[in-house]
């Protein structure tokens, strides 16, 4: 199985994608585009998810951000520590994360942005990346 991973040059997407990919070979940066690309669309949906909904990984999600009696910067810290914790827990291509708030230039007070670096093992080699989180007015995480 291992020889297909790098025949395919998917070593670091899901395991889906790298069923339904053709099995030529595919230039390093592209797979490095294709695993990253392939991990912001998992953490979307993994941070979207709350703990409680899923049988099988009963602890998977972000928890609920809605607790009032936490102050802003307590709300901060709290959620970059969950979106740290949820990621090195339930996304195994990643390492070294780190996540930090990034403050509002515009004012809408009700968006949070969030910037995670990590490390991402792609075809046994590492690569560092960023990707920027925008939690909006409806308690909900996407890309920025």
């Amino acid at each position: 199985m291992a020889a297909s991973r790098h025949r395919s040059g998917l070593a670091g997407a899901s395991l889906f994608e790298r069923l339904s990919a053709p099995s030529h070979s595919v230039p390093k940066a592209d797979v490095v585009e294709a695993t990253v690309t392939s991990i912001k669309r998992h953490l979307v949906e993994l941070l979207n998810s709350h703990p409680g909904h899923s049988e099988c990984a009963p602890g998977l999600g972000l928890l609920d951000l809605n607790d009032a009696t936490l102050g802003a910067l307590d709300l901060e810290l709290k959620v970059e520590s969950a979106i740290r914790e949820c990621i090195e827990r339930y996304e195994p291509r990643v390492q070294r994360v780190q996540v930090e708030t990034q403050h509002h230039h515009d004012n809408d007070p009700l968006q949070l942005r969030f910037q995670v670096q990590a490390v991402l093992d792609v075809d046994h080699d590492m690569a560092e990346t960023t990707i920027d989180l925008l939690l909006n007015d409806k308690r909900y995480l996407c890309l920025n």
